[in-house]
């Protein structure tokens, strides 16, 4: 009598193909390294805003109540330079976010020195003083134009206007800020008059694209209306059709899974449209 043959067994999951069938697998690091760094905000703004009110119950003429008071200003300017860029985390342009939380970081030393160590007291090293608040203007400049930008990133670019608008508002703003770091470095920068014509120009149509085309994105979302939005199931041709809209229950599951994540529900539905499409394995097939 012979023996059955043994079932075969089913393949060990790997962690690549767990991560492939859950795509919110990876998404955990993203959350925890975003809530990090808003922990890391509050609290050092709220160190120094502690600090500023403390020295202003205090003698408010001293050298050291305006340099607590600049701290506590300088603080809360690169927090929220640095709070832009942790938006981006997690989404294709983090690199970018990275680059900007870093940048503020090295802002926010190089301006604590300068508060704090007072390098123009040595008058021998004028010279690399004067060379390191060159450094300083550009950090400052840079890293204020990057958490602009990493707002901007933020719009998803959906209609045409955004599609358009948003490369050309980026790129007015890297042009205005290499105009301004020619300015910062060169010092006979300040004797063409074009160039400060050039660069006033450059500026004011940059800052018209950061107005106008997040509040254009805003009046397109709001404003978009399908055409036969009365009558959502009946077609031109009087024949029905599926209603695209989610019900209830489906939009209460959605806005359960954006908490879970700990984003908003159109930040989810962005991110699983935009997700690669992954090809289903055998067993799936059959």
């Amino acid at each position: 009598m012979s023996e059955p043959s043994p079932s075969p067994s089913a393949p060990p999951h790997s962690p690549a193909s767990a991560s492939a069938s859950n795509p919110h697998a990876p998404r955990g690091s993203v959350r925890i390294l975003r809530r990090t760094i808003a922990i890391i905000i509050v609290v050092t703004f709220s160190l120094a805003a502690a600090g500023g009110i403390i020295v202003l119950l205090g003698d408010v003429e001293s050298d050291a109540t305006y340099k607590v008071i600049a701290t506590t200003a300088l603080t809360g300017a690169i927090s929220v330079a640095a709070f832009c860029g942790a938006t981006l985390v997690g989404r294709r342009a983090q690199w970018f976010g990275i680059a900007t939380i870093g940048m503020s970081a090295v802002t926010m030393a190089l301006s604590l020195w300068f508060l704090w160590g007072d390098p123009y007291a040595d008058s021998e090293h004028y010279e690399r003083a004067e060379a390191l608040f060159q450094l300083l203007s550009s950090f400052a400049l840079v890293t204020a134009v990057a958490s602009i930008s990493s707002l901007i990133l933020l719009l998803v670019p959906r209609s045409r206007v955004v599609r358009i608008g948003l490369p050309i508002t980026l790129g007015l703003l890297a042009l205005g800020t290499s105009l301004v770091l020619i300015t910062i470095w060169v010092e006979s920068a300040w004797e063409f008059e074009w160039l400060t014509r050039l660069n006033g120009i450059v500026w004011i149509l940059a800052a018209l694209g950061v107005v106008i085309v997040p509040l254009t994105s805003l009046l397109l979302r709001a404003g978009s209306k399908p055409v036969d939005a009365d009558e959502p199931g009946v077609t031109s041709t009087g024949s029905t059709q599926p209603s695209p809209r989610l019900s209830p229950a489906m939009l209460e599951r959605v806005d359960a899974a954006a908490r879970a994540e700990g984003i908003t529900a159109d930040e989810l539905i962005d991110r699983l449209l935009s997700a690669e499409p992954r090809t289903p394995s055998a067993d799936e097939c059959r």
